[in-house]
């Protein structure tokens, strides 16, 4: 009988498996992982990152409870150093326990099904005093509890400063709980011999912040309370490289004739677009009929507001949203009229439409030469015209929509029982394509849900089409004492492309763009085909990372 059981074990082992534990375990996996409460155990009690400086690189730690739950978990972090004597403070790596959503209901499309998914992050470490709100927390970060034969996973983002110096670094995660030995993860961090700049070189419009937080935090829109949580959902935005929108209360005031006051607000403004760096400023068009009774206050407003930019080295910023997807003859005809008004009232302020260049219908007729950016959904998108646009001087940028299928084409949807995978593609595809920009509807949609935190399907149609997380990026904070967001893996992922994007930015400038866009070509090769191998990603960002070091 012991000779059988013995045989076992060394089978178990030799087939990848283990036997059930009675103890706690801990490994660690990459950022594009989703490790489900009863996926295997792994094991990996090290992990390998790099980063540029000014970067953010993420990992995972999972903690496993073997036959009996575990209480009291929690997890810290060492420095993080070098043999040549260089530090990253573990105040740079901030751990997140990682909270799951339970999808009842797929998106349509939806390519991972029903479960429980990890996504939203809530931080081990108490929010400092700006943040604290005085309610009573509905979710726990830390010390927390993990069911018997259950993972929970901890997102580790790790930030390199602007003067690390370069090199290996190493450090320790340690994970603790009642009645266990402690455990660690050992850490190694290549930092990576350039710097990525503070203004992102991806433009972007992600939608306002606005009603959907006023409710959630149980404030008024546009009221001084309202502004905090408003500042600090924007301050996370800035972070993750995508550029916020300018808000209500910083906007100059604007007076019926269309001219402007901004001695009031200049000084927030600017504080705004210093801190946050902002890439785009949308000018608004005024009253419901801007082309015919409210022409001439437009006219006065928009050069107004030009000339107020330009007096502060903003005006390349400059667009009108002319209108958001035109989809008949009317709608068209109304972009050709607010394009025509805006061209001849202020040359230098760019129209940008939702819209692909080739029409759905020829019969409404073109938006050439009325469009000067073109926000192309990946749905929608042709090669050839997109070229077209580009050699005719226009901007193109893409966007992210709702996950269904115009003939049956797979996108890179965003929702989220998709892969991570898929929200760090665009902004490779954006560079693939040569595409300035990236548009999503809003960070923070979570009106059609009653608990976005507990029913992910916060956007549904009238055919009963459903989908999970769909403009919803963030969860409201205040489920957790924080007066701002609480993060998602998405937007995590979002920003590592945001940054990949940097990297090929600062390639292409040192005089290789030919190989970064043989790179980038080999990972995503069109809007609908694409390496779905994270470490291809990996493998293709390290190679240029080591020729950006060998440039310098």
């Amino acid at each position: 009988m012991m000779r059988r059981t013995a045989f076992f074990f060394v089978l178990l082992l030799a087939t990848g498996c283990s036997p059930a534990r009675a103890k706690m375990a801990v490994y660690a996996v990459d950022g594009f992982a989703r490790v489900r409460p009863d996926d295997a155990v792994r094991v990996a009690s090290s992990i390998h990152i790099s980063a540029a400086r000014n970067e953010y690189e993420p990992f995972q730690v999972v903690v496993h409870a073997g036959k009996r739950a575990l209480s009291g978990v929690n997890a810290t972090t060492t420095d993080l150093r070098s043999n040549s004597g260089g530090v990253i403070s573990a105040s740079n790596l901030t751990l997140y326990r990682e909270h799951y959503v339970h999808v009842t209901i797929p998106s349509e499309n939806s390519l991972e099904g029903r479960g429980w998914y990890p996504d939203a992050l809530i931080p081990l470490a108490p929010p400092p005093a700006a943040l604290k709100m005085k309610v009573k927390p509905r979710f726990a970060a830390a010390p927390f509890r993990v069911n018997a034969r259950e993972n929970q996973p901890v997102w580790v983002d790790v930030f390199v400063p602007k003067g690390t110096v370069p090199g290996d670094y190493t450090g320790i995660i340690t994970v603790s709980a009642d009645n266990e030995e402690a455990l660690q993860i050992a850490v190694q961090l290549t930092v990576w011999n350039f710097t990525l700049p503070d203004t992102p070189s991806l433009r972007s419009n992600f939608g306002k912040l606005g009603t959907d937080i006023a409710k959630a935090h149980g404030v008024e829109m546009n009221s001084e309370p309202f502004q905090t949580p408003e500042w600090n959902y924007a301050a996370e935005l800035a972070a993750h490289r995508i550029s916020p929108i300018i808000t209500n209360t910083d906007y100059p005031r604007v007076h019926d004739d269309g001219t402007i006051d901004y001695a009031r607000t200049h000084a927030a403004l600017k504080k705004w677009i210093d801190t946050f760096h902002v890439t785009g400023f949308p000018l608004r068009l005024l009253g419901d009929d801007p082309t015919g009774r409210d022409r001439a206050r437009n006219v006065t407003h928009l050069r107004a507001m030009y000339a107020y930019l330009k007096a502060n080295g903003w005006e390349n910023m400059a667009y009108v949203y002319v209108l958001d997807e035109p989809e008949s003859a009317a709608d068209y005809e109304e972009v050709r009229k607010r394009a025509r008004l805006i061209h001849d009232a202020q040359p230098g302020i760019k129209v940008l439409c939702t819209e692909q260049p080739i029409p759905e219908h020829k019969d409404w007729g073109t938006l050439v030469g009325s469009v000067d950016i073109w926000v192309i959904s990946f749905l929608w998108w042709d090669d050839a015209a997109v070229a077209e646009r580009l050699r005719a001087g226009d901007e193109v940028w893409s966007y992210l929509g709702i996950s269904l299928t115009i003939m049956g084409r797979v996108v890179p949807f965003w929702e989220i029982d998709f892969p991570l995978l898929n929200f760090r593609l665009p902004a490779w595809l954006n560079w693939r394509y040569g595409a300035k920009g990236l548009l999503y509807y809003s960070p923070v949609n979570w009106g059609q849900t009653p608990d976005v935190w507990k029913v992910p399907a916060n956007y549904h149609t009238p055919y009963n089409e459903h989908f999970n997380g769909d403009g919803s990026l963030f969860y409201p904070g205040t489920a957790v004492g924080i007066n701002g967001p609480v993060l998602s893996m998405r937007l995590q992922q979002i920003r590592e492309g945001f940054e990949d994007y940097e990297y090929f930015k600062l390639l292409a400038d040192r005089g290789e763009r030919a190989l970064v866009d043989e790179t980038v070509r080999t990972i995503a090769r069109s809007t609908s085909d694409w390496d779905k191998r994270p470490q291809a990603f990996y493998d293709a960002r390290a190679a240029i990372a080591r020729r950006l070091t060998t440039k310098q």
